[in-house]
């Protein structure tokens, strides 16, 4: 027995697409809940110690560079139809790109500035746990991550050219001369 494959149609598609931005979306949320909210116990646990993860609740730079909210909004925006739920859908698509951009920037940057900044972590916690060597490798990797991000946002399609709606529009007819 085989299985016959067809195209989805195009409301299946703009579902398709929704889910993966919807949990796009998730995940970047998530990122930001625990990197701002995230707090744990320990009193010295604050947005910088999370943002450099070294190891109260530390998960945000991994749930935010990671490959599920890089990806999935490119393949939403690929699997969009170019109806007008599917110009919605990529219009969507570009603005997660943006919040994880300046999410993943200021990330990023809060994890470099506590890593680089060996002198406060020997004055707050006794000891050095992420040194300037360290701090630079993050940001050269989380740089790739918003790369990789950058890229998505380009490869989503800009152009016009896309059909304006799945209905013809009307003829004008001009005026009858006399």
């Amino acid at each position: 027995m085989q299985l016959a494959s067809r195209p989805l149609s195009s409301r299946q598609r703009t579902v398709i697409a929704a889910i993966l931005l919807a949990c796009a979306v998730a995940f970047i949320l998530v990122a930001l809940s625990q990197w701002l909210f995230g707090v744990g116990l320990d009193p010295r646990d604050d947005t910088l110690h999370r943002a450099a993860g070294i190891g109260f609740t530390d998960e945000a730079r991994g749930s935010l560079f990671s490959i599920i909210p890089v990806a999935l909004p490119a393949l939403a925006a690929f699997l969009a139809p170019d109806t007008r739920p599917g110009r919605v859908t990529v219009r969507l698509t570009r603005l997660v790109y943006v919040a994880y951009l300046v999410i993943g920037v200021l990330l990023a940057l809060s994890a470099a500035r506590y890593g680089i900044d060996t002198a406060r972590q020997l004055a707050e916690e006794g000891q050095v746990f992420i040194d300037t060597r360290a701090a630079v490798e993050r940001l050269v990797l989380d740089a790739v991550w918003l790369t990789l991000a950058v890229i998505g946002l380009v490869s989503v399609r800009w152009n016009g050219t896309r059909e304006r709606s799945s209905t013809p529009e009307p003829v004008k007819l001009s005026p009858p001369q006399a």
